[in-house]
């Protein structure tokens, strides 16, 4: 009789540290398997040693999530005869070898498992692991095996063969080939000898279902079928429990290790409660008490109740099982004694001899269906028929890892969601919603979890039709009012991001969407929660700025209609969405942002401006989009705002200067017909010249002669014409007659206490608006944020205490962080005065 062998390994090339190769030799929820060591030379060899020469008739793999060999070599071995026991001296036979992938499809989650079937015999199995597929996990180029499971007989003259074994007296020497492979079949091979049993199991209830199969066996013996009936119910039933209590070992051993104890605790409480309410309600310890049971004819009722009527616990979501690459247990060919991978074989001599010559394998994969007779691959077709308008089969082996999903809705409706054809999964979300319309908490298949698994993948439907049933079936679970209100947080916290990243993708989904946030977000338990607003505003990862302009309009449509009183939105909340938004490179994004924040000012008004840059004059100069905001906030304020068309002081002043000197061309005009002498300074081309006391003057009349000339009468106080190039610093107010345009460079550049150089972009700027230019106008304004508190300029990711704040009328120092009257006046007190900053080492050179 096939059973599960116990090896022992006595040779690795080498282990990684706490990753040692005799991890294999045990099976269990928290076990870690083997890794080889970091940057190791492939190929890597593992030998296991069996308890003696054991006919192999299956062999299991189980991978890493992302350590994966390309391949695993399988050999067989046996001592030659006069030699030593070791595996030194063993001579082995390449049987074949198996592949892995990449496992990229699942992201590097899942593991992969790998079951082929033998017939051989030896006492050595060795597994060589050629090189490792690359991915940006496995960083140090190892491999890793999580598990490897070998099922086999012993032989009859065997004289390790342990005591519960049982010889099946079904084969002799002359008996056909084909009969000896049936006994390969899944029928043949127990459910507890496989891999995914010792793996996933908890391990108490693994030992309870192994001492109820024997009783089993037992009373099958005796022919108490009633009873074995019983057992076997039983047995199908902590199967399922034991996978669940396995996954909260596996959940315990990893809050442990993050040290969460309060965590691990929890989940300890949460198995014992199973465990205890699961064996009383099945009677396992009068199920074990075989003698009395076997003799009791009376009908026995099994009460079947699952565990999710127990209050649930803290708990993370569990991880998601390993996808296998065919089902546990396919039927493997029976015409001749084969090696198989995924239904594939390598062929072996039709007899077997005492010494037994295998062909090499050689460089070649397992093939597929190679060798099968006609008459085979009818009995497997009969035996795994399929509904050709149903579920395909890869659609039913993910469906398959959905537990929960599964004991809610059953397997075949979840499948029909992953199908490919839209009206099997208009079929199927039509079922899961004549489910949802009787559902009740207090079903013992009721789970939350179940919910979240049917809508995750409901919610990426490409079809708008079946994507809108499935939002419709969604608001009527949730306008019932079945769910508790952690359970309908928890059931939007996982399913609505999803509709979040799809509303980018069209106008009909868009609108769809936004239709479905406005009706949820007024369901009774999320009316005054938190929980809509929060994943409307989440930050926004997507680079589109599509998606982003949708969310805005999204979060726009949430605020008009529901008002930020009557929902849980707050300044804080969306400001902080939208506040970056409004410097976006796409004009479609600033715009809807630029909307909402004026939305936003009308309601609550200053509050938005401490999430925006302060308001000064040279920001508006700049940047148009802040002038934009700021007159908008102006105008909804009341106070008199600039329109377009109405020219500035600026221009006003470029008008006067324009009128002054046409003026002065027209009196030169004047002068020239009146014969009046001009001066050099106010002839034309020379207005840089200053005027030399007296004015005009007028050409003196030549006198007669003999009489001496009129002396011209100079007039005092006559006004003197500035000189236009000023030799005053506009900044320190410092006269120097040596200033000119070069001059004045040179002292902006190096001595102007006013001014200084900054460290990020070597622009030289004014030390009052430094925040400004920080913020605004530096090539590195990306690394500053202002401080909400003292409104200075702040690096990203630093600690920074505000020690003081600015009162009114007040801005604090860059260079000092002390308060500073706003104005002209108040800065040079600060920065130039004796007793001023003394952070200012310009001010220290002028003294």
């Amino acid at each position: 009789m096939t059973q599960k062998i116990k090896f022992q390994v006595v040779y690795a090339t080498g282990s990684d540290d706490d990753y040692s190769s005799s991890a294999l030799e045990d099976h269990g929820p928290s076990v870690k398997g083997w890794r080889s060591e970091r940057f190791c030379v492939f190929p890597q060899e593992l030998v296991l040693q069996l308890p003696s020469s054991i006919r192999v008739r299956k062999l299991q793999l189980l991978s890493h999530q992302f350590l994966i060999a390309r391949k695993v070599e399988l050999y067989v071995g046996e001592c030659r005869r006069g030699g030593s026991a070791g595996y030194q001296s063993a001579s082995f036979d390449r049987l074949g070898y198996i592949s892995f992938e990449s496992n990229e499809k699942t992201q590097f989650k899942a593991r992969e498992l790998k079951s082929v079937h033998l017939d051989c015999t030896g006492t050595f199995v060795k597994l060589v692991c050629q090189k490792n597929h690359v991915n940006k996990h496995n960083i140090f180029n190892q491999v890793g095996i999580v598990a490897v499971n070998i099922i086999g007989e012993y032989l009859s003259n065997s004289p390790d063969k342990p005591e519960s074994y049982r010889d099946i007296n079904i084969a002799n020497e002359n008996t056909d080939p084909v009969v000896m492979g049936n006994i390969n079949k899944p029928s043949n091979m127990s459910l507890i000898d496989d891999i995914t049993f010792g793996v996933y199991q908890d391990p108490e209830v693994a030992r309870v279902i192994q001492q109820l199969e024997r009783k089993k066996h037992l009373a099958i013996e005796e022919e108490k079928y009633d009873f074995a009936k019983r057992l076997k119910q039983a047995i199908g039933d902590l199967y399922k429990v034991g996978e669940k209590l396995g996954r909260l070992e596996k959940e315990k051993k990893a809050a442990v290790t993050e040290e969460n104890y309060d965590l691990a605790q929890a989940k300890k409480i949460q198995a014992d409660e199973i465990r205890v309410v699961v064996f009383q309600q099945l009677n396992i310890q009068s199920l074990l008490q075989s003698d009395r049971l076997l003799t009791d004819d009376t009908p026995h009722v099994l009460v079947r109740s699952p565990p999710h009527q127990l209050p649930a616990l803290p708990d993370p979501s569990p991880a998601p099982p390993p996808t296998y690459n065919q089902p546990p247990y396919q039927q493997p060919p029976s015409a001749v004694p084969s090696l198989h991978s995924d239904g594939g074989y390598i062929a072996a001599p039709d007899q077997v001899p005492e010494q037994p010559v295998r062909p090499r394998g050689g460089d070649r994969p397992i093939p597929t269906l190679a060798n099968k007779t006609a008459q085979e691959l009818e009995e497997e077709e009969v035996e795994t028929p399929r509904d050709p308008d149903g579920p395909d089969e890869h659609s039913m082996k993910v469906a398959h890892d959905l537990n929960q999903a599964v004991d809610l809705f059953g397997q075949v409706t979840v499948a029909c969601l992953f199908c490919k054809q839209f009206a099997l999964r208009e079929k199927g979300i039509n079922q899961i919603s004549e489910t949802l319309s009787t559902l009740e908490t207090s079903s013992p298949t009721y789970s939350v979890r179940a919910l979240i698994q049917v809508f995750q993948q409901a919610f990426t439907d490409p079809v708008y039709n079946t994507l809108t049933v499935n939002l419709d079936v969604f608001k009527s679970l949730l306008k019932r009012d079945v769910l508790s209100k952690g359970h309908t947080t928890e059931l939007c916290n996982q399913t609505l991001p999803i509709l979040l990243r799809r509303v980018g993708e069209n106008v009909r989904n868009r609108e769809l969407i936004m239709s479905s946030f406005l009706e949820i977000s007024k369901t009774k338990h999320l009316m005054a929660a938190p929980t809509v607003p929060n994943i409307t505003v989440s930050v926004c990862k997507e680079k589109n700025p599509k998606v982003l302009t949708a969310r805005l309009l999204l979060l726009e449509n949430q605020i008009e209609n529901s008002g930020l009183e009557q929902s849980s939105y707050t300044v804080e909340l969306v400001m902080k969405f939208v506040a970056p938004a409004l410097t976006h490179t796409a004009r479609d994004v600033r715009d809807a942002a630029i909307k909402i924040t004026l939305l936003m000012y009308k309601q609550y008004g200053d509050p938005v401006r401490k999430h925006l840059p302060k308001d000064e004059p040279i920001l508006r100069k700049k940047q148009l989009i802040w002038k934009k905001i700021f007159e908008s906030f102006d105008e909804i304020d009341g106070k008199p705002v600039h329109k377009p068309n109405e020219p500035t002081a600026e221009d006003k002043k470029a008008a006067q200067v324009a009128a002054l000197k046409a003026e002065l061309a027209s009196l030169r005009e004047m002068a020239a017909g009146a014969n009046i002498d001009v001066p050099e300074e106010l002839k034309e081309g020379n207005e840089h010249m200053k005027m030399k006391p007296g004015g005009i003057k007028k050409k003196k009349k030549k006198a007669p002669p003999g009489k001496p000339a009129p002396i011209a009468e100079e007039k005092p106080g006559e006004p003197e014409i500035e000189d236009t190039l000023d030799k005053t610093c506009m900044f320190c107010n410092e006269h120097n007659e040596k200033f000119n345009a070069e001059t004045l460079d040179v002292h902006f550049w190096r001595s102007c206490p006013m001014l200084s150089r900054c460290s990020h972009c070597s622009q030289v700027v004014e030390i009052a608006g430094t925040t400004t230019h920080l913020l605004t106008e530096c090539t590195a304004q990306e690394k500053f944020q202002p401080c909400k508190d003292c409104q200075l300029a702040v690096e990203t990711g630093t600690d920074h205490t505000c020690s003081v704040q600015p009162g009114e009328g007040e801005t604090l120092c860059p260079l000092c962080m002390v308060s500073v009257k706003d104005g002209e006046e108040g800065w040079r007190q600060h920065l130039m005065s004796a007793d001023g900053c003394r952070s200012n080492s310009r001010r220290e050179q002028k003294k």
